[in-house]
This record gives structure tokens, sequence and C-alpha cells, in this order.
């Protein structure tokens, strides 16, 4: 140095900031508890629904449009505006890290809890009987009661006696039927039924992983679109570890209607996946087809990725 001191040097522990206060681990973010009604403002509209920002909380919830009212409501912008002060009620979520709200099930003039005694949406699907044959509670058909038959006399144990022996059975083993459910060296899980058509309307399938949207499906070019893993088959591919290579078919179907005649509308079918499908947050019985509304919120597995699908004619 200019004036012939030796400055010390730091020494190594004093370098690497030894003596300093630990750094304090990031505690998790807080959430509002399941039940809890909380006074909050609407922040973002999507076609699915409302984001809302709750007085207290960093994290904003969802309302999903089914939550919006009692009643169906075809457009978010039908209940709500941005900017637009409400009362909702924190609702239990399977996803730990998302809040999910209802509008309908608190009084927005007093706040007071009115329970979720809202009807339903109904659906149809395949079990339902269209043509007023009696059914169970299941679908199934109501047959009626067995009774005993009475047997007869020593002549028609003579006839059942005298029976013919069993005769080969040259029927259909479905193995041609398999081979022609082929694609590219894989077996289908899923054949288009009888009603299949090409919809006539423009409909789209929107992508959002969290909140960023991604590239839409245009899903009126054909009858039916597979979603799995597997690439070699699929026409809309799920790449999340917990679906499976086949694990839903949208279908869309021509359906009868009293007022305006036909129509093609689109189901989904879960093909017995591991982890399941689900419709706005409700698990479907698998092999059976439901019938999706507009606006309606798909999720495969476990993935945390929401497919909505939108008539983009209306």
């Amino acid at each position: 140095s200019p004036d012939g001191r030796r400055r010390r040097s730091a020494s190594p522990a004093a370098r690497h900031g030894a003596g300093r206060p630990p750094r304090r681990a990031e505690e998790p973010e807080a959430l509002p508890p399941a039940g809890a009604i909380f006074r909050g403002r609407v922040v973002s509209i999507r076609p699915f629904g409302a984001f809302v920002a709750l007085d207290g909380y960093r994290k904003h919830g969802l309302v999903h449009i089914s939550q919006l009212a009692p009643r169906r409501v075809e457009s978010v912008e039908e209940v709500l505006t941005e900017g637009q002060d409400v009362w909702v009620k924190v609702l239990p979520s399977e996803d730990p890290a998302k809040v999910s709200l209802s509008l309908r099930q608190v009084d927005q003039s007093t706040g007071a809890d009115l329970g979720d005694e809202a009807p339903r949406r109904g659906r149809r699907n395949e079990a339902e009987a269209e043509d007023g044959a009696p059914r169970n509670a299941d679908g199934s058909f109501a047959w009626g009661k067995l009774e005993p038959l009475e047997r007869g006399g020593p002549e028609e144990e003579e006839e059942e006696e005298a029976a013919p022996k069993q005769q080969p059975n040259f029927a259909r083993t479905g193995k041609l039927a398999e081979a022609s459910n082929t694609v590219n060296g894989v077996v289908l899980k899923s054949a288009e039924p009888s009603d299949a058509a090409k919809p006539t309307k423009h409909w789209r399938l929107y992508v959002f992983k969290g909140k960023e949207a991604l590239e839409p499906y245009h899903i009126h070019r054909q009858s039916s679109y597979l979603l799995g893993r597997e690439r070699r088959v699929v026409d809309l591919p799920l790449d999340h570890p917990s679906c499976s290579g086949q694990h839903a078919v949208l279908q869309f179907r021509l359906t009868a209607k009293s007022d305006t005649g036909k129509l093609v509308r689109p189901y989904l079918m879960d093909l017995g996946s591991t982890n399941g499908s689900f419709i706005n947050g409700e698990k479907i019985e698998p092999e059976k087809y439901v019938e999706l509304l507009p606006q309606d919120v798909l999720r495969f597995g476990y993935s945390s990725r929401e497919y909505v699908i939108i008539n983009a004619d209306v």
C-alpha cells in the first residue's frame, strides 16, 4: 500500500458470510379455510369463470361458472363485471394449491351462508331412456318379476331328455372387428357408435396451464378425438405421467331433440383410465358417455391442465 502498511485480508469465514444470521426459510403461503365466507373483488373474467381477490390473502380464488348462480349461466358477464365486490364461500378442493369459491352459496346482500341447495345442472348419458321404457335407478331396464316355472308331467321330461346335442358355434369371435380397429399396430379401446357424426358447430377446446392460456384445439373437423399418452394413435396428447395411454375419447353424436330436430352434441367417455377423468371437478363413471355442455372444464388424471370446451358459434 502507499503508506507501507500491509492490509489484513479477510478470513475465509468472513468472506463466506460467517457470523451473519441464517436466512429464514420461506413460509408456505396461507390459504383461506374451506367453508369460510369472505368479501372479495373480481379481478379477472374468463369463459369458464372469474378470479376473485380475497381480503387478507394474496392468492386469487376461482369461481367456476357453475357456482355463479342457482340457475344455468351462459356467460360469466351475465352475473359479474371486473372490479365488482362480492361475497364468496371457500369450497373444499382436491388440489391444496388452488382456491375454489362459490357465489351462489352466499346471500350477496347479507353475506349469509345459503348452503349448497342449488339444483345441479342436468346431464344426459347413454343410460337415460328416451323411449319411455321403465328403468331402474342405475339406468338398467326394469324387467318384470320372475316367477317359478311350473314343470309338466313325464311327457315334458322326455322331451327335455331328447333335446339335440349342442351344435358347433360359427358366430363371430370379434377378431375381425379387432383387426379393423387397429391403428399403427395398436388396438383402440373405443369404437365409434352408430350415431357418430361430424359436428355442425365450430367447437373449440381451450387449454389452460394455471393462468397461462395455451394454443386451443379446433375439434370440429372429425367426429371423435382420442386423448392419452400413446402418441401413435391419439389425436389430443396428454403427456402427464398420471394419464393413461388411451385415457378418454371425445365423441360427437347425432341425437334427437323434439323442438329443433336433430343436433350433434359432444360427449366424453373415460376409457377405464387409471386415475380417471373429471368434468367441473367431478369424476365421471368410466366407459359411459357423458354429455358435455358449453364452458365445461375437463381435467385428466392428476394433471393441472384444464380444458374448457366452447361453442365458437354462440
